[in-house]
């Protein structure tokens, strides 16, 4: 057995370890239900020799640690949570390279038993298990505790060498012999922005919508008002915060690519103005909405959002483009709205209720399709342009902003009984929706790792993509 990971001893090491943990047990004092770490290329010495797993059983609740051993078949029957992974895997948690949510999300780590819509509002404890293990002696001969490697921080923004443009920096491309790329994956997404965005919020009839409002319960209203006003105050921060990258692309002469986000700007514009006809004609709600946003959502809007976007303004560098990428794509659009739209559909369409905001809906969903292929076009370039300092930079800040991005989706849900959640819906079914989507992107993004600057150019999964929105 290696280094003496998923010993006896290990796992009861690992039990006391955790019994004197202040900080997990206050990261993990909402944690219930025993879980079962799985080592699934154990070699057959590690069993009991007729084929059984071999696993840590740890017996969990409110941050007490009550049972560690080596799990037994019943224990891997009785567990909530079952963790799978090879040994390379393994290793990597327990050396700091990885943190848990990304591991699950990138398939390192399989959720073999258990909800992970359950799991994922419990990551910083699974993160604080993972650090306190990281200490604990792998061999009972040894003395010395695993090292931790912390995940180093973002690279500071490096002075400015650019000076304030009074020329033009490439030449025209228009004009040239090289023209225009129809074929690229910016230009097809231009076509589809002038099919398929070209609609006025000021069209769309809210009459059926206000008599379909009337005839709710108190807390259904107040379900949409805070979803509502989630999307309303979200499309605000992103109309404000997106100039920046659309002056970035300019400035590196990617005329396809710049084409393509002006339809940006005016899309997420028309979406400020669509929420708002919602609060004036449908529930004529003129009051302040603010209370509605809670700190996860207050962090990821009023902070992460323009702090990344902004280091544009002074960091052009591939890293911060990734960064700024990451949180506006992959987690505002991806995670949140996407989760968003989900829900309207649950609640709208199923119950055959306010046709104009069904019909609302169903625009945005399509503006965001568009926003998040190519926000998967633009990471994926940067990955095969600049290698593995680009990739890394793009899975740190994933990490980063993960866990509050599923937070702002169970507080707001945190807000009812849990047995009288409006309209019926399940928590769970939305972050497991959440993580599946943000997943399925990632291992997206991680094919450009393996791919040359010629292959990227013709990558049939970019068609894959286009298809899609």
């Amino acid at each position: 057995m290696t280094a003496g990971l998923f010993s006896e001893a290990w796992a009861t090491a690992l039990g006391a370890a955790l019994a004197r943990s202040d900080a997990y047990r206050h990261t993990a004092r909402l944690w219930e239900g025993a879980v079962v770490l799985d080592w699934t290329d154990a070699p057959a010495s590690a069993t009991d020799g007729d084929g059984a797993r071999c696993g840590v059983y740890l017996d969990l609740q409110h941050g007490e640690c009550r049972a560690a051993r080596l799990a037994s078949r019943a224990d891997y029957d009785s567990a909530r949570y079952v963790l799978s992974a090879d040994l390379d895997a393994w290793m990597t948690l327990l050396e700091g390279q990885m943190t848990p949510t990304m591991a699950l999300l990138r398939g390192k780590l399989a959720l073999s038993k258990g909800s992970i819509g359950a799991l994922m509002p419990h990551a910083k404890a699974a993160a604080e298990l993972v650090k306190v293990a990281q200490t604990v002696d792998r061999d009972a001969a040894a003395t010395q505790a695993l090292p931790t490697h912390a995940v180093p921080d973002a690279p500071a923004a490096p002075p400015s060498d650019a000076p304030a443009r009074s020329s033009r920096v490439h030449a025209l491309q228009s004009t040239s012999a090289t023209g225009l790329r129809f074929d690229s994956v910016p230009m097809r997404l231009w076509e589809k922005a002038k099919r398929l965005g070209v609609w006025n919020p000021a069209d769309i009839d809210f009459t059926q919508d206000r008599l379909d409002w009337q005839k709710l319960a108190p807390d259904e209203q107040d379900m949409l008002l805070r979803l509502t006003s989630l999307f309303q105050a979200g499309e605000e921060c992103v109309t404000l915060d997106i100039l920046p990258l659309l002056d970035v692309i300019a400035s590196e002469g990617r005329l396809e690519e710049q084409l393509y986000l002006t339809s940006f700007l005016w899309e997420e514009a028309k979406h400020v103005e669509a929420f708002r006809r919602f609060f004036d004609q449908v529930a004529e709600m003129r009051s302040d909405l603010t209370h509605y946003h809670s700190p996860a959502y207050r962090r990821i809007f009023e902070q992460e959002l323009p702090s990344a976007m902004g280091r544009l303004r002074t960091d052009r560098s591939p890293v911060a483009q990734a960064r700024a990428s990451v949180t506006y794509n992959m987690i505002v659009e991806g995670v949140l709205a996407e989760t968003g739209y989900h829900v309207y559909h649950r609640v709208l369409s199923e119950r055959g209720i306010m046709p104009g905001m069904q019909r609302v809906a169903t625009l945005l969903k399509t503006d965001e399709s568009r926003h998040l292929a190519y926000g998967i076009h633009l990471l994926s370039r940067l990955v095969v342009t600049h290698g593995d300092e680009v990739w890394h930079a793009i899975t740190q800040r994933m990490d980063e902003l993960l866990d509050p991005a599923i937070a702002i989706i169970t507080e707001a849900f945190a807000a009812y009984p849990p047995t009288q959640i409006p309209f019926d819906l399940d928590p769970d079914a939305f972050t497991d929706f959440a993580t599946r989507q943000f997943r399925r992107r990632c291992d997206r993004i991680e094919r450009a790792r393996h791919l040359s600057l010629a292959e990227f150019d013709t990558d049939p999964q970019d068609l894959d993509v286009l298809e899609a929105v």
